[in-house]
């Protein structure tokens, strides 16, 4: 198999299972971040013990690629290297706007509790909202494995659009709006990859329908709302219209609108 991933320049590029299978003879210390990643993508546990390894790297960057990948692959016998690693790291990394120690528990709360787990979590008194926000995040590249997980996204994504919790309300606005467009691209990379946003409870899609029309009232980044437009097309046609309709009839501008339009064409398609 091959795989889309992004070097350490951010370019994208593609990594196959040969590639793969001889980075094996490496220390996890000395991998790519490409490597890294398609390590994760993969969901082989054979390269548990590189990735392992790759939490120790010299480079941050590849270190929490090597984080979320081990919590891809969901191997629980890697439990115990994540938790020595987060022991590792003094409470102060909680003050960096990049915290190891955070993704770290929040990677840990998923593969130990599941998306319950996580649920639990986002909503409870005393965890640090530091840990909360990664709880987010560790859906922002699609990684999903039950429709419990894309349920608690979704409830997520709307209480975050209302900032209903009180450190919502405390975030930046380019903070706030990182977090939102992560959340809302994890969910169609995941309506991309699987059929598990159309296997959900009704409830559930009412509930990303009217969320997604609140989002695309909102004066936010742009690319919010493009998401939301591309979203539409995974939806039943009823609840894509209702969620679109903050941008039909002319109100829809540049790329909004080239989503838009073909989110349109594939609604059709299916009536």
């Amino acid at each position: 198999m091959e795989y889309n991933v992004y070097n350490e320049r951010n370019i994208g590029i593609l990594v196959d299972d040969e590639m793969l299978k001889k980075s094996l003879e490496q220390n996890g210390k000395d991998l790519s971040v490409e490597i890294i990643s398609a390590m994760g993508i993969s969901k082989d546990k054979c390269y548990s013990k590189r990735l392992e390894e790759a939490i120790y790297h010299e480079k941050q960057i590849n270190r929490i690629k090597a984080m979320y990948s081990l919590l891809s692959l969901e191997d629980i016998t890697t439990f115990e290297a994540l938790r020595k690693k987060e022991s590792s790291i003094p409470d102060e990394d909680f003050q960096y706007e990049l915290s190891e120690k955070s993704i770290l528990q929040a990677v840990l709360i998923r593969l130990e509790k599941g998306a319950d787990g996580v649920r639990e979590a986002f909503f409870a008194e005393g965890i640090p909202s530091i840990v909360k926000t990664d709880l987010l995040y560790i859906y922002a590249t699609g990684f999903s494995t039950a429709s419990k997980d894309i349920e608690f996204l979704i409830d997520g994504i709307e209480v975050f659009a209302k900032k209903s919790e009180q450190w919502m309300k405390k975030l930046k606005k380019d903070d706030f709006e990182d977090i939102m467009m992560s959340c809302l691209n994890g969910l169609f990379i995941i309506s991309e990859s699987s059929s598990l946003l159309s296997e959900l409870p009704k409830i559930n899609i009412e509930k990303l329908s009217k969320t997604g029309a609140e989002i695309l009232k909102m004066k936010i980044d742009s690319y919010a709302k493009e998401i939301i437009a591309s979203l539409a097309r995974a939806l039943p046609p009823k609840y894509a219209y209702e969620m679109l309709d903050p941008i039909m009839n002319g109100r829809a501008k540049g790329d909004v609108k080239k989503e838009l339009i073909a989110s349109l064409k594939v609604l059709k398609s299916k009536e």
